[in-house]
């Protein structure tokens, strides 16, 4: 038993001397890190995020209870640049933290922000990136987009602008009224038009846009701390649309006006005619670049009235004015006289005593039709029929009626008129689907006279056609 004692102690010996030896090497390692006494931290800024301006940005977080705290600093560029700003603890517990870096170049950067405390003690380091903006990106801004220019007969400009992109804000139109006062209109990025009021069209027109870098957040916060204006731009309003209106000349023909212009320029330009029926505006748009040039402005209704007339470019300017008109008078035609002098075909058979005949379209009654042949034969387009007017008569426009409910007819109708019967000229055509039982009319050429009139029916969804009633208005 001795002998075991003795052993284990000899085997437990050594193990005590490691022992004492590896803590004594520990100590050692540990004792240059905590002579000088234990490192302490101050508070740390956290959750902090950039936002980018010009030549500048703001760095934002939040401090929890950073009671010592007296200093913030950022670096950047590798520390060889640092702002200090100043803290004192608010009654919270947690502060947000706003601070703006200035006189920053146009760049990405890498910031390291530290605090201090009132014992000289740092933060452990907080990294983060963001983007500086300034003339670079500023210079390459361009204005909102004019889409179009309207003045009207009183001087008052309507702008309409292009839609407006997440990235820009408002836009300034800043022009000078008739009293020479100068005006300054802002558009919202949510809005596209303004008026510019009494507007003097020789004085310059000059407008510029708004823009941020970076869009909004999901719940419309900003994300950038400034806006960036693009150059101001000049509007010119084309002389060549004044050019056209001053050349304007409105001859009143039946039921219409007959309106006429030159246009030196050879520019395109598109002329909107607008007039009153039933209450209700009706415009007929056509685009010219002939030196000179016309426009029939037929289906106008009795009387005195107000027609606006309308000259764009292609590049959205256009002037609008209003022009006072007494169209000649018209009147339907009265049918007491008419006759069917040719015809392509009529369904005598299957359609009962009346309907189906060709001489149902003169009766003056929109419930009967006329049919092409079907019973025996089928002949295809086109289809057609002559009316002996009885005289010569001044045409205005024809009025043609569907079969009451039915839309299968044709689709592409024209109108022809002659004053002997044998040489035709084709003075209106229509293309349309009759999709109701109200009248469609179609326009005749600008003084339109002959005693017969032939129309023709060119194409459609099958190989027969209907028509209910054609009436014709003239004097």
């Amino acid at each position: 038993m001795k002998k075991i004692k003795y052993y284990i102690a000899i085997l437990i010996l050594p193990v005590f001397i490691c022992l004492l030896n590896s803590c004594n090497d520990t100590y050692e390692f540990h004792q240059k890190y905590i002579s000088e006494g234990e490192t302490l931290y101050a508070t740390k800024i956290d959750s902090v995020k950039t936002l980018p301006g010009n030549n500048r940005i703001k760095l934002s977080g939040y401090l929890s209870n950073a009671f010592d705290v007296e200093t913030i600093t950022v670096y950047w560029d590798n520390k060889a640049n640092n702002q200090v700003f100043s803290y004192s603890k608010s009654e919270e517990d947690i502060d947000m933290i706003e601070l703006i870096v200035e006189n920053l170049e146009e760049k990405s950067y890498e910031f390291e922000i530290y605090t201090s405390d009132s014992n000289g003690n740092n933060s452990i380091r907080v990294t983060v990136f963001g983007t500086v903006y300034g003339e670079n990106y500023r210079s390459n801004l361009e204005a909102r987009l004019i889409n179009s220019f309207n003045v009207d007969e009183n001087d008052n400009a309507t702008v309409n602008f292009n839609i407006a992109s997440e990235l820009t804000r408002a836009t300034e139109i800043k022009y000078t009224n008739l009293s020479g006062t100068e005006i300054v209109n802002t558009v919202l990025n949510n809005e596209s038009e303004t008026v510019l009021e009494q507007v003097d069209m020789t004085a310059p027109i000059m407008y510029r846009t708004f823009y941020v870098p970076i869009a909004a957040d999901d719940e419309g916060h900003e994300t950038t701390i400034d806006e960036f204006d693009s150059d101001w731009e000049t509007f010119v309003f084309p002389s060549n649309i004044d050019a056209v209106f001053e050349s304007m000349s409105i001859e009143p023909i039946l039921g219409g006006l007959l309106v006429s212009w030159e246009n030196a320029t050879h520019v395109e330009i598109n002329l909107t005619f607008e007039k009153m029926v039933g209450g209700n505006p009706v415009s007929n748009t056509v685009t010219s670049s002939e030196s000179v040039d016309s426009f029939v402005l037929g289906g106008m209704e009795g009387g005195t009235q107000n027609i606006k007339i309308s000259i764009g470019n292609l590049f959205g300017a256009f002037k609008s004015l209003y022009f006072e008109v007494t169209p000649l008078p018209i009147m339907e035609l009265d049918k007491s006289s008419w006759s069917i002098v040719d015809f392509s075909s009529e369904e005598a058979n299957g359609e009962g005593p009346v309907n189906g005949h060709v001489s149902a379209v003169i009766d003056g009654d929109t419930g009967t039709f006329w049919h092409s042949q079907w019973d025996g034969a089928s002949p295809g387009y086109p289809h057609h029929f002559t009316i002996d007017l009885g005289e010569e008569r001044d045409i205005a426009h024809f009025d043609i009626y569907r079969r009451g409910g039915d839309d299968r007819g044709a689709t592409v109708h024209e109108f022809w008129v002659s004053s002997d019967g044998i040489s035709f000229n084709m003075v209106a055509a229509l293309n349309a689907k009759l999709e109701n039982d109200n009248a469609y009319t179609a326009t005749a050429a600008a003084f339109t006279k002959g005693r017969y009139v032939k129309y023709i029916a060119i194409e459609g969804p099958n190989n027969f056609t209907h028509l209910a009633e054609i009436s014709i208005y003239g004097n």
